[in-house]
């Protein structure tokens, strides 16, 4: 008999892996992945019956397009015509024409991860690469001897990401050695500042768990020259997380506290995190000093004064670890919008304990 004919079904494996199989829980993770793809997908997915079918090979062609894109949701790196190959054994098989350099490849991924979950360098190269097509499937992760499988689902989830961001195999190997870290794919603060200097707020973290533990909360801290009583603090949250906001510490100008999330970031995960701050005022020291406690591949700083008038001064510092500055204005930009002004600040590839600060000079009313 052909063994072709009688193998497993690839998506059957990787439900199995993943311990999806029942009807149940397969339901529940494809919702979950059509929610991603497109919110009015959720809920429709395949009967009983059509799942059986899938996981047998008794479907001619392929499902619908709408199920062809979740299912690729589903299983990162596979095509929806891979999902419903026959493959030989109970293991991933790489798709044809991967090569020995893939290969090569997909093993320094899985080692450098390995190595750095259990001994973090304590500098890694962060920089921007030039771009260049992967060359990794994730296929070719599962073999790979001998590694982790915190490793093995910590690489599927980077190249994953690669392929959506469209990140070179250098940048994605960056990635890789800062492992043992949370890193900020983006943060970005937005601050609308009205026309007596009260202010809104608002910070969103986009963050990738490259660690073997989850992750529960965010530390942060907010400070103000003047405020109106305790600063009001509220939560900005993922679709797939709740955030609740802790406080730990208020005084006059100064609340610490931390965004609780749920369900925890697990390894491998992302998820927006941020908050919203109000009753801050800006009286005459007009600056924003954001500190970096990780590593950050994008920083935005978005400032929008109203009724500000003309700028007497706009300028932008980069502070290095050790205390250094260097002036960042290349990446600053200023514009007026009627009486209101805007400006907004970008930074990429960060590092811990650096920090970026944004002054700017109004005209301010005679007493």
């Amino acid at each position: 008999m052909d063994e072709r004919i009688t193998a497993p079904v690839r998506l059957k494996v990787l439900l199995r892996e993943r311990h999806w199989q029942t009807y149940r829980t397969f339901t529940a993770e494809y919702d979950k992945a059509a929610k991603k793809v497109d919110p009015s997908l959720e809920g429709a997915g395949p009967s009983r019956a059509q799942l059986h079918r899938w996981m047998s090979g008794d479907v001619k062609g392929l499902p619908y397009p709408d199920h062809c894109r979740v299912l690729e949701k589903m299983f990162p790196g596979w095509t929806a015509e891979q999902l419903f190959e026959r493959v030989t054994d109970d293991h991933d098989t790489p798709p044809v024409g991967d090569d020995s350099a893939g290969a090569t490849k997909a093993a320094d991924l899985l080692e450098t991860i390995d190595r750095q979950l259990h001994a973090p360098e304590g500098d890694v190269r962060w920089e921007p690469s030039e771009a260049s097509s992967p060359s990794v499937s994730p296929a070719l992760l599962h073999s790979v001897e001998g590694a982790s499988d915190t490793a093995r689902r910590l690489g599927r989830q980077l190249l994953e990401l690669q392929r959506v961001l469209r990140l070179s195999d250098d940048e994605a190997a960056q990635l890789a050695s800062l492992s043992g870290n949370i890193v900020e794919l983006s943060m970005s603060a937005d601050i609308d500042i009205d026309h007596e200097g009260w202010s809104r707020v608002t910070y969103r973290h986009q963050l990738l768990n490259l660690t073997d533990k989850p992750m529960t909360r965010l530390a942060r801290e907010v400070w103000f020259e003047n405020t109106r009583d305790r600063l009001v603090i509220g939560p900005v949250s993922d679709p797939d997380r709740h955030v609740m906001i802790q406080r730990r510490h208020d005084t006059a100008n100064l609340s610490k506290f931390a965004c609780q999330i749920s369900p925890p970031l697990q390894p491998g995960d992302m998820a927006t995190v941020g908050f919203v701050c109000e009753g801050g005022q800006f009286v005459y020291d007009h600056y924003w000093r954001n500190s970096i406690p990780r590593y950050t591949r994008q920083y935005t700083l978005r400032i929008r004064h109203q009724g500000a008038g003309q700028l007497l001064r706009c300028s932008a510092t980069e502070e290095e670890p050790n205390g250094s500055e260097s002036s960042a204005e290349d990446h600053l930009v200023w514009d007026y919008d009627g009486d209101d002004v805007n400006m907004t600040l970008t930074r990429d590839h960060l590092r811990p304990n650096q920090a970026i600060t944004l002054r700017w000079d109004v005209q301010h009313e005679s007493a």
